[in-house]
């Protein structure tokens, strides 16, 4: 099993309160999900290409969108399935829409593994949106599921805005659907109002009053969903929503690459996922989706493995586990040496070894990064590398 991180993470004290399942599985929601992003809208080309990259990236499960609702998202499930015949692939449908049972019909008609349900369950949502009571609700959630049960072996029912229901509705709503056949629930964090520990409690009741397998989705509005999943894994659910990126509508979701690293890396827990292919997979749906991935993005981005104090930088080249808890290369990444007013030579030097330069006279080493120093001290910007090389170039030709 893999580890990394802190020995304290392996801890039997720490693990001790824990209850991950042996094996979780991961379910991308990028196609779907990551399309309600308000910048993004992908064609059927660009769909097909993100869900090779996640196949290819070890990801167990991908909910590929409306087959419903939309004709795109219907051949896209009908083209993975052709391509990746043994990949589970999750069509979604809205049950609380008049065209409802069209919507399950045209979910299994596209070859889907699993139909999901999806019903707001807050009494805020049912009041103002959806305008029904809870007893309708109830009768339309055990209804959708019968008919969805009679056309398909694999229905998950999804109560949408689980955090702000009403707990002993909940219960009846699991407990309802459940009977009526559905074999996965979820606890969705519509509009990411739970934390951590409102989550675990909500995860290990849905677990213990539904008897079947808790998925769980998650919403990055307070920047809490990759917590929250892992939260949601500690308490037993098994099925884990994410995009690449963390893309999604408003502040989008937890983000796969990293959940798929924390899980596996900190937590000991087996996804499947091919972590090398993390940066791959992320620069590919940045590029489709026409979004920059920040710098300093966790696990993928091109600054994520950044060293620029002088002191840390000859840490890394005596052992870079002195300042990284994991190689870059484990997700594909690469370090990078940036330079400034606290630069000294071994940063000069390092970052010249990356460009493909090996300066062996230690003099011009040394007037180098002086000259570095002096030059950051009065700009407001790092040193770029064409500064770094036209210094070098003058101090070349003044010896």
């Amino acid at each position: 099993m893999k580890s990394a991180g802190s020995a304290i993470n392996a801890d039997p004290a720490v693990r001790g309160g824990q209850s991950f399942a042996p094996r979780v599985v991961l379910n991308d929601c990028t196609l779907r999900e990551g399309e309600q992003a308000s910048e993004v809208n992908f064609g059927l080309d660009a769909r097909l290409r993100i869900a090779e990259a996640l196949h290819e990236a070890g990801i167990a499960q991908v909910q590929a969108g409306y087959p419903g609702r939309s004709e795109t998202d219907f051949r896209t499930i009908v083209e993975i399935r052709k391509r990746f015949p043994s990949w589970t692939v999750e069509a979604v449908t809205q049950v609380f829409q008049k065209d409802w049972r069209e919507q399950i019909d045209r979910a299994v008609d596209s070859g889907a593994d699993w139909i999901d349900l999806i019903y707001p369950v807050s009494d805020l949502r049912l009041s103002i949106v959806q305008k029904v009571t809870r007893s309708q609700m109830l009768v339309r959630a055990v209804e959708a599921v019968d008919y969805a049960c009679a056309r398909a072996p694999n229905v998950r029912f999804a109560p949408t805005d689980t955090g702000r229901a009403d707990l002993g509705f909940l219960d009846s709503v699991y407990k309802a659907v459940v009977a009526a056949g559905a074999k996965r629930v979820t606890v969705a964090d519509t509009v990411g109002a739970l934390h951590p520990a409102a989550t675990a409690f909500l995860v290990r009741r849905a677990v213990a009053v539904a008897g079947v397998p808790v998925q769980v989705h998650f919403h990055d509005d307070f920047g809490l969903a990759l917590a929250n999943t892992v939260a949601a894994a500690e308490a037993g659910a098994t099925i884990l929503d994410g995009t690449v990126l963390g893309v999604g509508e408003r502040a989008g979701n937890a983000p796969i690459e990293e959940l798929a690293a924390s899980l596996e890396l900190l937590y000991g827990v087996p996804t499947g996922a091919k972590l090398e292919r993390m940066s791959a997979l992320a620069a590919l749906v940045a590029s489709v989706s026409r979004i920059e991935v920040p710098p300093h993005k966790a696990i993928v981005g091109s600054h994520a493995f950044a060293h620029k104090l002088d002191a840390h930088v000859m840490g890394v080249a005596l052992g870079p586990a002195a300042y990284e808890s994991v190689p870059p290369e484990t997700f594909g990444n690469s370090r990078h040496i940036g330079l400034g007013r606290l630069s000294g030579r071994n940063a000069v030097s390092a970052r010249l070894r990356q460009l493909g330069l090996t300066v062996d006279d230690d003099a011009i080493v040394d007037l180098l990064a002086a000259e570095v120093r002096a030059t950051a001290e009065g700009q407001s910007a790092p040193i770029g590398d064409a500064q770094l090389l036209a210094m070098l170039e003058r101090l070349k030709s003044a010896v």
